[in-house]
């Protein structure tokens, strides 16, 4: 099925936790308005484990099985939330997936190793019986499921007997754990090989020059948030999974405790960024990345707290961050 623009018709799986909120608005500001969106939310409480611990891959797979019985798109992808967009990739699938039902990231340049990150794949019968068959090794044997799909995808038999035929996306398509850089222009960027958000994030910021076309889109989500600045917002830190508390900023940036104990009493714009502070020139925190998550209409502002005693305080991998969702003003 094409759609009205010739491009496919795809729809764009995540599943994302409720403490998850600022690498999520981060992840789908980046996703083509024209791609479906469908986010699901898990609750994970506790020490999560690999890859999210077995209830997420249990939910994970059972999801991808749905999706094979859904013939309204042409293309389902399912794809990991630690992940950032940096050139339009929608056009580029009906080329990739020529002859395949299924394809995924590299684990390893240059070796068959699979990477679950990001998927995409034909809703038919034939990946359907894969996915059932990881959850199956997953419910019974307590598999990983990136490890029960790499078995799996190599299992000469089973690919035999059902006809399914597995590709790799191209190296554009790069994930960390790749050990390279791609050679080409990088279509995206998988921030594997760190379970903890704050680790995630450096990786993607470290990244972020290498692979970044313009600034335009950053600037355009930062002219976005000062617009929408008289806002109830949630704020805290990546090294929580929970917000510490809310704020309410009017139109003049004056900072409302609604819950928590933020000091700051004051916002200050600047050209690339925005001050939190206090009645004086003390500052709480400088935020200088902005996302626009147009498909759930959230906004997102992430920087750095700022340490009480420049000559005392040690650096550390505090980053400050402030959500709001535009459809509650």
């Amino acid at each position: 099925m094409l759609s009205k623009d010739k491009y496919p018709t795809i729809r764009l799986s995540c599943i994302s936790t409720s403490d998850a909120e600022p690498m999520l608005i981060r992840f789908l500001s980046g996703v083509e308005d024209t791609v479906e969106v469908a986010c699901h939310s898990v609750g994970l409480p506790g020490k999560r484990g690999l890859g999210g611990g077995q209830k997420l891959w249990e939910h994970k797979t059972q999801l991808l099985i749905d999706a094979c019985c859904n013939n309204n798109y042409e293309f389902e992808v399912f794809s990991d939330i630690d992940i950032t967009f940096y050139r339009p990739w929608r056009e580029k699938i009906p080329k990739i997936m020529d002859g395949y039902d299924i394809c995924f990231q590299r684990e390893w340049a240059l070796k068959s190793a699979i990477n679950i990150g990001f998927i995409v794949f034909r809703a038919n019968i034939k990946v359907r019986r894969f996915w059932e068959k990881i959850l199956e090794k997953i419910q019974k044997d307590g598999m990983w499921d990136q490890e029960a799909t790499n078995q799996l995808a190599h299992d000469d038999d089973f690919l035999s007997e059902t006809g399914l035929k597995i590709g790799f996306l191209p190296d554009a398509f790069w994930a960390y754990s790749q050990g390279v850089l791609p050679r080409e222009d990088c279509v995206l960027h998988h921030a594997n090989c760190s379970s903890k958000t704050v680790k995630k994030w450096l990786q993607m910021n470290v990244y972020r020059p290498l692979f970044q076309v313009s600034e335009k889109k950053s600037y355009e989500s930062f002219k976005f948030v000062v617009e929408n600045i008289n806002n109830t917002w949630a704020y805290g830190s990546l090294n929580h999974r929970k917000p510490k508390g809310e704020i309410i900023i009017d139109n003049f940036g004056n900072i409302e405790n609604k819950k928590g104990d933020i000091k700051s009493k004051k916002i200050s714009i600047v050209d690339k960024g925005i001050f939190l502070h206090q009645e004086g020139e003390k500052i709480l925190a400088f935020l200088d990345e902005f996302y626009y998550d147009s498909h759930r209409c959230r906004i997102l502002c992430v920087g750095r707290y700022f340490p009480k005693d420049f000559l005392k305080s040690q650096a550390t991998l505090g980053f400050f961050f402030m959500h709001a969702s535009i459809l509650n003003k």
